[in-house]
């Protein structure tokens, strides 16, 4: 489209009414906006500074998730009013679940021409009539056959690669709603098929996150062909309905329906309705075919009971998991490396006191009903469920005092920590409590004092005999989530992170080496011994932002030494590094560059990390040493190549791990990715820090 045209719309929406009291979604849409045309290159951390500069070190993306499922909403309201004879449709693809073939949707912002799609069907059914072929003399007929024949096969080739080329391009990726129809388009915007509605779209609640949380996208059949999963409720009227999951082949043939819920004796029969709120797809493995896993509630959905049903690719369900609270939101992901996924959800659990809940479900074991323990809330007639794990989040006091419940929602699993947030105010929704695992189900943090939260709290109790502000230990209350199923303790165990990335800066601009638990230096080889570096610099070698530590002895180059990126993402055809990437860069006369890490503490680390290839025509040796023993190694040869590696060691106080980058022939800067967990003992007092890291002995984290 015209950029003319779409930064008009863009305008129109941020100067509406809609819009003139949302600061913040004002706000992310003119940053999507600024980056309409750089959108592959665009992540997450980068929307984050653009949209909090001042508290990129507290935000996650499950911050800019909520976000963005507010922005979807806040664009329907205005489309729904204002906007409804704009010429320009702005929309939001669901970035979380699967776009065609299996592949995540990388776009954060589309624009669509309301009504151009008629006219492009037309066009091209216009141009769609064959010509006719010339008749062939017989004195030429054999020859002119040959030369049919030969372009007959160029043309099938062209055909082939054009048809290709149509279904890479033609596959369902988004949709909307428009009046009473459901229309899909393309990757481009271009309208694919629609289908009619009769009874509309309701009620309002349903489809209030918008329609990106009510329809997904997903390869079903593993064939390039793209399936449309929508979950359909009729307008409210005299009779409330359950929802529909439909199924629509990628050219918009109705596959199959399947309908949520079933007759429990715990519920009468006619007044249970249930709505779809999550959809997830398992992927195909040796032994199982590809599975949909379906989340659905009971109306209310935070009253339950909540449903996880597997279905096959025809809408079969396979078993079922009930649970007697209200599950919302889902996510399938791998927890374990094995294979295998798992199914984690999250919610309320309303038969604990309506406190937020997580569950989290091997997917070969999903049947049964969540074991309560008060009678009433037990589901009759089910085994009891094996769920893998079960948690309870604490409730805030505010939130005691001025709701009914709590619940956890948005959860992300990435770079092998899992992320969600408790959202301790229903009205509005919001005042979040962010937490944070690692890939143990360690709580590693807890994101207590966000302002959102923390202005509520104190703004709520600014009068009256129970006036006070968020207190310390109010805010360490919040790391005693209780574990039902799974853990081998009451609560939840805790675990310190340590993070050479979140530690450089502190350390460089004191210009201290060692700097906490890190230290950087320089040796021969993965188990000489190490000179630390002993001068910080910024030459301006490798971008604004790269800070160094060098050697100011044995210094070539800016190496060897020890790097980090301060910014954002910065690719000069040399160097490709990431937003806020530690680096080690090998020496140009044979030095190898490394970090030390020095336990602070007896006990056993959980060490997680990879090394990866952060310049073109790289040539480099990476290494893990401990006890003057190299315990991982491996070579780095190309751009974004990776070099994982994780495991437990036994470390008493004082003993060092060392992470190495050698020459091997190539260019030499490597990117170290590296997250040291260290499990709270019993006898440890743990804090949460202002930025949430938990720290085990009751000081600041230095992170």
């Amino acid at each position: 489209m015209d950029s003319t045209a779409i930064r008009g719309q863009i305008d129109r929406i941020l100067n509406s009414q809609s819009f003139a009291s949302k600061n913040q979604l004002r706000r992310l849409l003119e940053v999507l906006s600024n980056h309409f045309d750089s959108q592959a290159t665009l992540k997450p951390d980068r929307v984050i500074r653009e949209l909090w500069p001042v508290e990129t070190r507290t935000k996650r993306s499950a911050d800019l998730a909520t976000e963005m499922n507010r922005l979807r909403h806040a664009l329907e309201t205005y489309y729904d009013a204002e906007g409804k004879n704009d010429p320009v449709i702005i929309i939001l693809p669901s970035r979380s679940g699967a776009a065609g073939r299996g592949r995540t949707e990388k776009r954060w912002i589309v624009a669509v021409p309301r009504g151009n799609a008629e006219e492009q069907a037309s066009e091209e059914r216009a141009s769609a009539d064959q010509p006719r072929l010339p008749q062939v003399g017989s004195r030429r007929g054999l020859k002119m056959a040959g030369l049919v024949a030969t372009l007959c096969a160029v043309l099938g080739v062209v055909a082939y690669i054009f048809i290709q080329a149509l279904t890479l391009h033609g596959q369902p990726t988004f949709g909307r709603l428009d009046g009473s129809m459901l229309v899909v388009m393309n990757a481009e915007g271009k309208e694919l098929w629609s289908r009619k509605f009769p009874e509309g779209f309701g009620p309002e609640s349903y489809y209030a996150e918008g329609l990106a949380s009510r329809l997904w996208f997903a390869d079903l059949e593993g064939n390039g062909h793209t399936s449309v999963l929508f979950s359909y409720a009729p307008a409210a009227n005299s009779k409330p309905h359950s929802s529909t999951l439909i199924c629509y082949s990628d050219k918009g043939k109705e596959k199959w329906r399947w309908q949520p819920g079933r007759d429990l004796p715990d519920i009468p029969g006619d007044a249970a309705t249930y709505k779809t709120f999550s959809l997830g797809v398992l992927k195909a493995t040796g032994q199982r075919p590809l599975r949909i896993v379906v989340v659905s509630n009971c109306d209310p959905w935070w009253g339950g009971p909540s449903q996880i049903a597997l279905l096959d690719t025809h809408g079969k369900t396979l078993s079922e998991y009930w649970h007697s609270g209200g599950l919302h939101d889902l996510i399938v992901t791998e927890l374990d490396g094995d294979g295998k996924e798992q199914i984690i959800a999250t919610g309320v659990a309303r038969g604990y006191d309506a406190q937020a809940t997580m569950i989290v479900l091997d997917s070969d074991r999903v049947f049964g009903a969540s074991k309560e323990v008060q009678p009433e809330y037990q589901l009759r007639g089910m085994q009891n469920a094996q769920e893998r794990l079960r948690l309870l989040f604490p409730p805030s006091d505010l939130n005691r005092a001025s709701f009914q419940f709590s619940f956890a929602a948005h959860p992300i699993y990435q770079n092998g920590n899992l992320q969600l947030s408790v959202m301790e105010c229903l009205a509005p929704i919001g005042c979040p409590i962010r937490y944070e695992f690692n890939k143990k189900f360690q709580l590693i943090a807890a994101y207590s004092g966000e302002h959102e939260f923390k202005s509520a709290h104190d703004r709520f109790y600014q009068n009256g005999k129970d006036a006070h502000t968020l207190r310390e230990e109010e805010q360490a209350a919040f790391l005693k989530v209780r574990c039902l199923v799974g853990c081998n303790s009451e609560f939840v165990p805790l675990a310190q992170t340590f993070n050479p990335a979140a530690s450089f800066e502190k350390g460089w601009n004191t210009q201290s080496n060692p700097n906490g638990v890190w230290s950087y230096g320089y040796s021969s080889g993965f188990t000489d011994p190490v000179t630390l570096y002993d001068k910080p610099v910024r030459n301006g070698i490798n971008g604004p932002n790269a800070q160094y530590w060098i050697s100011s002895s044995v210094n070539k180059g800016t190496s060897p030494s020890a790097e980090y990126n301060n910014g954002l993402p910065h690719n000069d055809d040399n160097i490709a590094f990431l937003a806020n990437e530690f680096l080690l860069v090998a020496g140009i006369r044979g030095q190898y560059s490394n970090l030390i890490f020095t336990a602070p503490a007896d006990g056993g680390y959980f060490i997680a990390g990879n090394f990866r290839g952060a310049q073109y025509a790289i040539g480099t040796v990476v290494g893990v040493v401990a006890d003057k023993k190299v315990i991982f190694n491996s070579r780095i040869t190309s751009v974004d190549q990776l070099a994982p590696f994780d495991f437990t060691l036994n470390l008493r106080t004082g003993n060092t791990v060392v992470f190495s980058v050698g020459p091997g022939g190539g260019a030499q800067n490597t990117g170290l990715s590296l997250t040291i967990t260290k499990a709270c003992a019993v006898t440890d007092r743990p804090v949460p820090a202002p930025t949430g890291a938990i720290s085990c002995s009751g000081r600041p984290t230095d992170e």
